[in-house]
This record gives C-alpha cells, sequence and structure tokens, in this order.
C-alpha cells in the first residue's frame, strides 16, 4: 500500500486583501492603495479632477515593478468592492464605469474611463 503524506507548512494561502488603506509613500498627494489581490489593485484618488498625470503615478506607485498589475482608480472609496477581486473579470460592470480608470503596468498604458452624463 503506497502513503501519501502531506506537508501542510509548504502550502502558501494567499486570501482576498480586504479594502483598507495600505501606506504607500510614493503615491501622490490625496491618493491611497485601499486594497491589492493577486495582480489587482484598488486605488483612490480622492480629487474627483485629478489629473490623468496624477492617476498615472498612483496607478505605477500602486503597481511598483510587479507584472501583470492593474491599478483601478476611483474619486470615491465608497463605489470601490470591498474586497480586491484576484482578477479584473471580478469586478462588476457599476464598479468599472464607476472608476476613473486603470493603469496596465504590462503595456505601460492608462485605460480612462468616461462617465457619461
Amino acid at each position: 500500500m503506497m502513503r501519501h503524506f502531506f506537508c501542510i507548512s509548504t502550502l502558501i494561502f494567499a486570501g482576498p486583501v480586504f479594502a483598507q488603506t495600505v501606506s504607500n509613500p510614493e503615491m501622490p498627494d490625496g491618493c491611497a492603495l485601499h486594497g491589492e489581490n493577486g495582480f489587482v489593485r484598488l486605488v483612490v484618488c480622492s480629487d474627483p479632477n485629478a489629473s490623468e498625470e496624477t492617476l498615472v503615478d498612483a496607478g505605477k506607485s500602486a503597481c511598483g515593478e510587479d507584472l501583470p498589475c492593474g491599478a483601478w482608480i476611483w474619486s470615491d472609496a465608497a463605489l470601490l468592492p470591498q474586497v480586491a477581486p484576484s482578477n479584473h473579470d471580478g469586478l462588476t460592470q457599476e464598479q468599472i464605469t464607476s472608476s476613473r480608470g486603470v493603469w496596465v503596468a504590462e503595456n505601460s498604458s492608462f485605460v480612462s474611463i468616461e462617465q457619461v452624463k
């Protein structure tokens, strides 16, 4: 009879990170990282008129050197998910359309989400 042994110490538990402000000194003024999970970052830049340059800088700061990485940015913390999803598909359409956009680190590009009124 063959026996299989399983050592629990070899497991890495990477559960979801709950929305919380994470200190990041490189973030532009008024912007903060509120959670991350896998390659998704949740960022709030509280100025609804923040320039695209500010949003790009916030996205770059949130991702750092991590690839792949997507940093979703909102102006209002009440609009972002309570838990960072493990991938972009985990965001609802409402969460996507209420965001200012997403920094896509692997392409070094910012995709702006335009608010239609």
